[in-house]
């Protein structure tokens, strides 16, 4: 088994959903603040201008943000204000159910963005119990391949030169939150 027969050349991005609702909430956002500055009338409230932004940075960072990213010598798990980068070899442990958790030696590491519904779970078991049946035969979940394919690159030899477990604040989405809190909560009081 080669690294390119598992498509490991590039970053592959799982995600369990939201992104509909997530762009539903930013259009509806852009949207408002569009038609506030339209009507001939006095529109919106000043400070309506900035909350309504921040209801489109936090639909972003919520629900389209978290994810499971698969990069060519580690696993990212994004969520919604931090991601966590994994190399393969360090990875002691896997599980996606609900959620998708690794086990790093001692530390667990959750990532919110990619998971299995209950129904699922159960349906992956019944079809890998039966006779001559794996994850590359058809009839599993995403999740059960995605789960399979972590744990084949975590005993792939190719991934033997581990890396440190890393976190990365996500600054831009922090920022905005921030920023955009204020500048409505300023705005309410002084308006």
């Amino acid at each position: 088994m080669t690294v390119q027969s598992e498509g490991a050349e590039k970053a592959e991005r799982y995600r369990s959903g939201g992104l509909v609702t997530g762009v539903t909430g930013i259009v509806l956002a852009v949207g408002v603040i569009v038609f506030g500055l339209v009507v001939d009338n006095d529109g919106l409230a000043l400070w309506a201008y900035p909350l309504l932004l921040l209801a489109g940075v936090l639909a972003w960072a919520v629900l389209i943000r978290p994810a499971v990213v698969l990069h060519p010598h580690g696993s990212g798990l994004r969520n919604v204000l931090h991601s966590r980068w994994l190399p393969y070899a360090r990875i002691t442990g896997l599980a996606i159910t609900q959620v998708t958790v690794a086990q790093v030696g001692d530390d667990r590491y959750v990532g919110s963005g990619f998971g299995r519904s209950r129904r699922t779970l159960h349906r992956d078991a019944r079809a890998l119990q039966e006779p001559d049946q794996d994850v590359t035969r058809g009839r599993v979940s995403l999740g059960a391949l995605v789960e399979d394919k972590i744990r084949r690159r975590m005993n792939a030899e190719v991934f033997a030169e581990p890396g440190p477990v890393r976190r990365t604040w996500a600054r831009v989405e922090l920022a905005a939150i921030g920023v955009l809190a204020l500048t409505a909560l300023v705005t309410a009081l002084v308006a």
